[in-house]
């Protein structure tokens, strides 16, 4: 199996090295396909050009503008003139390094990053600003060799739906590592992980909250197969997997850190799956998982592998159904994330999507 880790480095992670173009292969890798022929520098559609505003000229969201151009061009490029009718287009319209930003509203859209290393983020946070899929196919996909400077940050991502394209409902990764931060994926749904699927490539998900996505198999929140999975300080809730477990599957490298797991399903299958065949490794410590039932090791059911700080208990968030994913003040999972992470406030870490040295959301 070809498998290829795009990172921006100088310090590759274990089982891979630094080659002459800069990039991390794993130590098996020969070779990698090419990237996807619409990726990169291929030509947007001719009407994706966007508008010049020069009445503001460093773009934003503000009440006072103009509501025919608001209305009109809700996306910007930051410290431009640059304005765009749909996120697509700002993508399309972007340079290397930019970031597009995505005022508050409602965007029917499947959007797709195109390899370029961009930043898209909304202007006021996921509560306000929604990407939705509708019933078309992933919300987000990134499968050219995005870095980690592909970042994705901001917005609830809903209706996708990848029954017929098989993976990721609400993100689907493939030869990428792209940062994946503060974003609500809720009620998507897969064949295979109706969440975020990740392939072959590095999974860089930090910060977010992932909650009733359903997939047919695999894992219903998130999947990561042949990959290097970086999955810190996420709240997953309630994610479904008809045939598998009700949780998240990761096959290949993975650190799982500060996460709060919460299955509905108690007697249908693990919380997590780990697929583990080619001996990798799976480091797992300070995250809250709940029911405390078994995961998959290959073919044969075997305990979690415990790491240090565990909560098997209720996570105790405030009110989930009315969209409040923080922890109460009686959760066992406040102050209980790695000792030697530290919350904003300078207290240990808490566990879940509020948690860690970036759990203060932007907005």
């Amino acid at each position: 199996m070809l498998l290829l880790l795009l990172l921006a480095c100088t310090d590759c992670p274990e089982g891979s090295s630094l080659r002459d173009d800069g990039i991390c292969y794993l130590d098996d890798v020969d070779e990698v396909p090419p990237p996807d022929d619409t990726a990169g520098d291929a030509a947007p559609p001719e009407d994706s050009g966007g508008l010049h505003d020069t009445a503001q000229p460093k773009g934003g969201c503000p009440a006072e503008l103009s509501t025919d151009i608001y209305d009109a061009y809700p996306v910007y490029i930051d410290g431009t003139d640059r304005r765009f009718a749909t996120i697509q287009d700002g993508i399309w319209g972007s340079e290397d390094g930019d970031v597009v930003t995505v005022c508050p509203g409602t965007y029917a859209e499947n959007i797709d990053f195109k390899g370029k290393p961009i930043t898209v983020t909304s202007a006021e946070g996921p509560w306000v600003t929604i990407i939705d899929g509708q019933g078309l196919d992933s919300v987000v996909t990134l499968k050219n060799y995005e870095s980690p400077a592909s970042i994705l940050q901001g917005f609830t991502l809903t209706n996708g739906n990848a029954l017929a394209s098989n993976h990721g409902g609400g993100i689907y990764i493939e030869w990428g590592s792209p940062t994946i931060r503060y974003n609500v994926i809720v009620h998507n749904q897969a064949r295979i992980a109706g969440g975020v699927y990740v392939r072959n490539g590095v999974a860089n998900i930090h910060n977010n909250i992932i909650a009733w996505n359903e997939a047919m198999e695999g894992g219903g929140g998130i999947v990561c197969t042949a990959c290097v999975g970086s999955v810190r300080y996420n709240t997953l809730l309630e994610n479904r997997c008809g045939q598998g477990p009700v949780g998240e599957w990761f096959w290949g490298t993975a650190d799982l850190t500060g996460n709060v797991m919460v299955s509905q399903e108690i007697d249908t299958g693990a919380v997590l799956r780990w697929l583990k065949p080619r001996g990798d490794d799976f480091e797992t410590g300070y995250n809250l998982a709940w029911p405390h039932t078994a995961m998959v090791d290959g073919t044969n059911k075997a305990d979690w592998p415990e790491g240090d700080g565990m909560v098997w208990a209720a996570a105790g968030l405030v009110d989930p159904e009315g969209m409040d994913f923080a922890l109460s003040p009686e959760s066992p999972a406040r102050d209980a994330g790695p000792p030697h992470d530290l919350d904003p406030d300078g207290s240990r870490a808490d566990m879940g999507a509020y948690g860690g040295p970036d759990g203060e959301w932007p907005w």
